[in-house]
């Protein structure tokens, strides 16, 4: 049997779809590490950052040298809006974010070249997934595409305009993972703008939360802006959603977020944090940031540290702001020296220690919920529902939900023990 690796980049929506071609190439081809000899390497690209970019590069030049006679293919954002560019020199297929479900038979009959469709289908590519590769928790892609055009973000452009999946395909699916899978992700571009009709998030979930089988469902990421009162109602209500909103807040600099064309003000989203708080108490709110935006002056910058001791976030995924053509920032003045970002990476993550410390440190004594996810040298490690990983001196069942009272909390880990 033909053997085939795959390197996944990128976002939950890339490990989805991903999963979705694993599944089918699995009928047809063995998988081995990407690291050994392969007939058929497949990578799953990314455009969000410089660093996501140089990562497609380097695994592409990887795929061939360890395989000259191999099969090369690239899937996914880069792959869209750079099909043209010397990064993809090396590689025989490249498909973008049409597509997805003919790559097994575009391979299977070994067709070359460029594949990608220049006017991004405006119809949901309906993957169907039956199970997920862990016995953990699974992804479910509900939505794709942006409509937003944030002023920094090739997003728009890459996975095209908004569209959703059908409701009653989400929650036949749903059911299906939730035979092997203790915990779904619900995920997409703008996962909060998922609209069916008369289905809107809220009442997906209020479905969803139904199915018997499934423990625990997860937002992977939300605007500030889409969370309304019946999300936050039903996420205090119901213990099946889990009590973590990633809420991208991307500056906390009012200047900044308007040269974003970000759609509130850093005082609106504060606000409706504190409401979010308020009815679900130890909630846990993470973000995204970036830093060296175009015109991120010193003083501006010292806002957003200000604003970030504010709003206490349980952590943060920093990133130094990655110049991207087609893109109105692209075009700004003002651009900021990489030395200067790299630093301001640093500031924020020093930051942010303490405030991650402070928020764990919370829960020393009080019981959660804990996935496991894996066994490793006689402990168990997995996620709980505020998405604080806890490690456990015991071997438990991967898979499985356990309530677990937590002892000891310091910047390396969290620990507990199995409450009885």
């Amino acid at each position: 049997m033909k053997t085939y690796a795959m390197m996944v980049l990128g976002c939950k929506v890339n490990d989805y779809e991903a999963t979705y071609v694993r599944e089918n190439m699995n009928q047809y081809y063995e998988e081995v590490d990407f690291k050994e000899k392969a007939d058929i390497c497949l990578i799953f690209t990314c455009c969000v950052t410089n660093t996501a970019e140089a990562k497609t590069r380097k695994f592409i030049h990887a795929a061939r040298r360890n395989n000259p006679d191999g099969f090369i293919v690239a899937v996914g954002c880069l792959s869209q809006v750079r099909h043209d560019s010397e990064v993809f020199e090396d590689v025989d297929l490249i498909i973008g974010s049409d597509q997805k479900d003919q790559i097994v038979d575009l391979i299977r009959r070994n067709e070359k070249g460029n594949k990608v469709n220049e006017t991004i289908s405006t119809e949901f590519e309906d993957l169907y997934i039956r199970s997920y590769p862990t016995k953990s928790r699974s992804f479910l892609k509900i939505q794709d595409g942006c409509n937003q055009f944030c002023s920094y973000c090739v997003i728009p452009y890459s996975r095209g305009r908004e569209r959703s999946a059908d409701h009653k395909r989400i929650l036949e699916e749903a059911r299906q993972l939730s035979m092997t899978n203790k915990e779904i992700v619900l995920t997409g571009i703008h996962t909060g703008r998922y609209n069916d009709g008369e289905y809107d998030l809220y009442k997906l979930l209020k479905e969803l939360v139904e199915i018997e089988t499934l423990e625990t469902i997860r937002l992977s990421s939300i605007e500030i802006t889409e969370i309304n009162d019946e999300i936050i109602d039903l996420m205090a209500n119901n213990e099946k959603l889990a009590a973590h909103l990633h809420i991208p807040v991307q500056s906390c600099s009012n200047a900044i977020l308007k040269a974003m064309h970000r759609p509130y003000s850093i005082e609106e989203y504060i606000e409706r944090i504190t409401y979010i708080r308020s009815r679900i108490p130890g909630i846990s709110i993470s973000t995204d940031l970036i830093v060296g935006f175009p015109g991120e002056s010193e003083e501006l910058f010292e806002e957003t540290l200000q604003n970030l001791k504010k709003i206490c976030f349980s952590f943060i995924h920093v990133f130094p702001y990655s110049r991207k053509s087609k893109t109105l920032a692209d075009q700004m003045n003002g651009h900021i020296d990489p030395k200067i970002k790299k630093q301001r990476v640093k500031d924020v993550m020093e930051l942010e220690k303490g405030i991650t410390l402070n928020y764990r440190s919370s829960f020393i004594g009080k019981t959660v919920k804990v996935l496991i996810e894996k066994i490793e040298d006689g402990r168990s490690y997995g996620y709980c529902r505020q998405y604080i990983y806890i490690n456990i001196d015991q071997v438990l069942n991967v898979g499985e939900l356990y309530d677990v009272i937590i002892d000891a909390v310091n910047e390396e880990e969290v620990s507990g023990h199995v409450a009885v």
